[in-house]
Order: C-alpha cells, then structure tokens, then sequence
C-alpha cells in the first residue's frame, strides 16, 4: 500500500498532475456525450440521404426506361447493339457529351447500365425479374428485336453503391461488419443498390 501511495505521489510530482482533482473534473464532459450521441446520429442522417437517393434514381431510371421502350415499341431500334441502344435513347451524355431529352442525368454512369430486352411467348411468361444483371447481355451484341404485335420486355439495371458503407466498414468489397444489407445486391464483389427499370408492352403491328 505504502509503495502504491508512493508511486503515485512520485506520478504527481513527475506529471504534475493532480489526479484526485482529475478524476473530479466534469469539464469536456459535455463535447464526450456530444461525441458518442453523435456517431449513431450522423448515420441515421446518411441513411435517410440515401434512402431518397435510390428512390430518386430509381424513378429516374423508370422514367427513361420508358421514353426508351417507344425505339423498341415502333421498331426504330432494328440492327442495334446494346450499347448503341443505351448511347442513343438511355444515357447519352458519356458518348456524345450532352444530355438529351428524356435520358439519364450525369449522376448515372453510362458504362453500367445493364439492359435486356426479351419478347416473351404471352404475358404470363413475362418475366420482370432484375437477376439478368447476374449474366448481362455483351454490350456489343446485337439485340433481338421483338416482332410487331408481340409482347415486349424492357428491363434497364444500373448498380448504385451504397454510400452509408463508409460509416458502418461495408466500404470493403464483399464484407458487412454487422451492416444491415437488406434491399442490397451482391455485384462485382460489393453490395451494392441494385436498380431497376422495366416497362412491358406490345409492339405496333406492322
């Protein structure tokens, strides 16, 4: 015990630091709570940022799918590859340097975008599925275009990365370190937001 009250009368001498008088002292306490209070707040604030942002995205992207379907559904998109679809009615801004009318935003990636376009039987065996961006359609093959007065299928995916991974460690390819990965997709060996536009219809008649 003596040897104890010893070292620390020595601490004290040495530091100059009275740790009775430390101990008792609440001043900063307040900037620690804020501190600890903070962190969860901060990460609920990023995730309401980026809950609006996939739905903003989201809807963007069916609104272009959509204006995109009239080159399939008037056959304007004859003997096209997929990338020239996508450079020519869905995201135009990377390929020609402008955003057209009715195409995606800069906030989109040109290069990304997925897009299948299938002509289904009937309806009953559409499929308006998002798992085609497990095996996407080379960007330089040439799409099969519906015939006239069949149905239509047009599907556009675009992989949004999740922007709160950086606050909960996801920001590491593949891992999740206790984050909540509902609603996401495992893409390139990331989760990721996995967006989708589709739009169904029937090509004029000839």
């Amino acid at each position: 015990m003596r040897t104890k009250r010893l070292w620390r009368c020595g601490a004290q001498r040495l530091l100059g630091v009275d740790f009775r008088r430390f101990c008792g002292d609440r001043g900063g306490s307040a900037a620690i709570e804020f501190v600890i209070v903070s962190i969860p707040l901060l990460g609920l604030i990023a995730a309401i940022f980026e809950a609006g942002l996939v739905y903003f995205r989201s809807q963007q992207l069916q609104y272009v799918t959509q204006i995109a379907s009239r080159a399939v559904l008037t056959h304007s998109a004859g003997n096209m590859t997929y990338r020239q679809f996508i450079d020519t009615y869905v995201c135009t801004w990377q390929s020609s340097g402008t955003v057209a009318p009715g195409t995606l935003s800069t906030a989109f990636d040109c290069s990304k975008l997925m897009v299948d376009i299938g002509s289904p039987t009937d309806w009953a065996s559409a499929s308006t599925a998002n798992d085609f961006y497990t095996n996407p359609n080379s960007p330089g093959s040439t799409i099969a275009m519906p015939d006239y007065d069949s149905v239509a299928v047009v599907r556009i995916a675009y992989p949004l990365p999740t922007a709160i991974a950086v606050l909960t460690g996801g920001v590491l390819k593949g891992m999740t370190l206790g984050r909540s990965t509902a609603g996401l997709v495992s893409f390139n060996e990331a989760w990721t937001h996995m967006l989708m536009g589709v739009y169904a219809f029937k090509v004029e008649p000839k």
